[in-house]
């Protein structure tokens, strides 16, 4: 009888340790995004280094870029180059002069997704960052369901 409960609280454990390793992903993530964020108000040569990494996570951090969308504070550097991906590009890099964070991963968002909402990219009104915030989060609802919390940010 011990054997079974031993075997049963054994396959109990098996099957949480990959939630646990999801959990401890996302929160590494959510950290090390937040990290970035926080960088991109520092210095002008910290703020392109963030930049240039969170663009190289790629998908797995849409979630937390939108839910920093909220984060209205001024970047330390007033532009951000994007290597231009669109197939009929004309130019190899675009060019933005973001005021603040949520300009700027507005810009990233677009970048790594292909999607846009409400330009803001070079700067715009309170109103306009709040209309491209919710956008992107009804997207990313819709997109990434299964993580809906971290979509709407803290």
């Amino acid at each position: 009888m011990k054997l079974v409960a031993y075997g049963f609280a054994a396959l109990v454990a098996l099957c949480l340790i990959p939630a646990c390793a999801i959990d401890r992903r996302d929160e590494y993530l959510e950290a090390r995004v937040s990290r970035l964020v926080d960088q991109t108000t520092k210095s002008e040569g910290a703020a392109r280094r963030a930049f240039d990494e969170l663009e190289s996570l790629g998908d797995q951090v849409v979630p937390y870029l939108v839910g920093h969308l909220g984060d209205l504070r001024l970047l330390a550097t007033r532009t951000i180059s994007l290597e231009n991906k669109a197939s009929d590009a004309f130019e190899g890099v675009r060019h933005y002069g973001p005021r603040t964070v949520h300009d700027a991963l507005a810009a990233i968002l677009s970048q790594i997704t292909g999607q846009s909402f409400v330009i803001v990219y070079n700067g715009a009104t309170h109103q306009e960052r709040e209309e491209n915030r919710i956008k992107w989060v009804e997207w990313c609802l819709s997109a990434l369901p299964a993580q809906a919390d971290i979509c709407k940010g803290g």
